[in-house]
């Protein structure tokens, strides 16, 4: 890995600390080849104390990438309730994945290589490089969890959704990382799995962690995050685990505004005792989250006027028309359906006879659809947006 020193960089990042309109700083930390590692920074309100640093890694499976671009980098949900009111500087890390021939180690070298670069930097950022902490959500928290034990100044760790033991992993209790996704991310043998996980490669004095998960997540099992808080406890660190009812893979999503919060407050009560930050007020963070997570709550009284019209999800077209009547669109194939109002959600019945429930925010413009499978209990949520 190169670094990348360029002075149009330094000018482009001295102009930002300089401009209270910008906080985002998009740069590139490394490069290799012709395949540049973005970085992005979120700048905190300016203050007179230096700012300490958490360092978020994005999930997504390890998959994405071309020969030419890496998956962006990304910043973690709380940083819009935490990073000015905290005095937080955020920092989110790419790095090559399957789509990029690349491997596990190869991400890691990737990531090392940024939080190294942002490190020596750190001052033009007003960054505290005593006081960091690394995060991450889903395949992000396999890799953020290795990194937090090699860096010695970093004092904690936030894991969402998390996979910290590959080495003892059943596939039917977590098919992420699947047999194939091990083969083509270089995680083949037990060596390299137990290299890549931190269960088996905490260092001394580990960081203060905090894991949370869903107790119906089908792709990482939250007993992971129990076994890996028990490891760091043992080792005589200390972790928190926080296990949410009825929810999959996604703590950190404002589509779940009651988790989304708890997890918020969870992640400010520690940065505060952790950074040892002062003069906060938990109950400003709260009011903050209680304003902007308004509209996420569901919409008591719908009626047919705000359900008429086309909503799209990633996959799915649903149409309301007037008089209870409606269309499914799904891989070019139509069915039509009756819908009725109830239990302050929408009815729709497909043919053959299958009932679906949608819900409206109050925001009045997404509309979520949310659902179990009885026999395994697994609560999903799936939003569509107004057109």
């Amino acid at each position: 890995m190169i670094s990348i020193k360029s002075l149009f960089i330094f000018i482009g990042c001295s102009y930002v600390l300089n401009c209270s309109a910008q906080k985002t700083i998009d740069t590139i930390a490394t490069k290799l080849g012709n395949l540049a590692i973005p970085i992005k920074i979120y700048l905190p309100k300016k203050g007179i104390e230096k700012s300490p640093i958490y360092f978020f890694i994005h999930g997504g499976g390890w998959n994405g990438g071309t020969q030419n671009e890496v998956p962006p980098a990304t910043l973690s949900g709380d940083v819009e309730f935490l990073a000015d009111e905290l005095g937080v500087i955020y920092v989110g890390l790419a790095y090559r994945c399957k789509g990029n021939n690349a491997t596990f180690a190869d991400a890691i070298n990737d990531l090392e290589s940024s939080v190294n670069w942002f490190l020596e930097n750190g001052k033009r950022f007003n960054a505290d490089t005593t006081r960091i902490g690394f995060g991450g959500t889903s395949a992000g928290s396999t890799l953020s969890a290795v990194l937090a034990q090699k860096y010695p100044n970093c004092n904690i760790y936030i894991g969402a959704d998390g996979m910290y033991n590959l080495l003892d992993h059943d596939e039917k209790k977590s098919p992420f990382p699947n047999t194939e996704a091990r083969r083509i991310y270089g995680l083949e043998t037990e060596d390299k799995s137990k290299l890549a996980s931190a269960f088996h490669n905490l260092r001394k004095n580990p960081p203060v962690s905090l894991l949370l998960h869903g107790k119906e997540d089908r792709l990482c099992h939250y007993t992971q995050s129990i076994n890996f808080a028990k490891k760091i406890n043992d080792a005589g660190g200390k972790a928190k685990v926080v296990l949410y009812d009825r929810i999959n893979h996604t703590c950190l999503s404002a589509a779940y505004p009651e988790v989304f919060k708890q997890s918020v407050i969870e992640i400010a009560n520690l940065f505060i005792n952790e950074f040892n930050i002062k003069n906060v007020k938990i109950e400003t963070i709260q009011k903050l989250l209680d304003k902007r997570l308004e509209n996420q709550y569901p919409l008591e009284n719908i009626t047919e006027s705000k359900m008429i019209g086309l909503w799209k999800s990633t996959n799915e077209d649903i149409i309301f028309k007037p008089d209870g009547k409606g269309e499914q669109k799904f891989n070019n194939n139509v069915k039509v359906f009756n819908y009725l109002f109830e239990k302050g959600g929408v009815k729709i019945v497909v043919q053959p006879q299958k009932e679906r429930l949608f819900y409206l925010r109050k925001n009045g413009i997404v509309m979520y659809e949310l659902f179990s499978d009885d026999s395994e209990k697994i609560y999903r949520k799936l939003d569509f947006r107004k057109q």
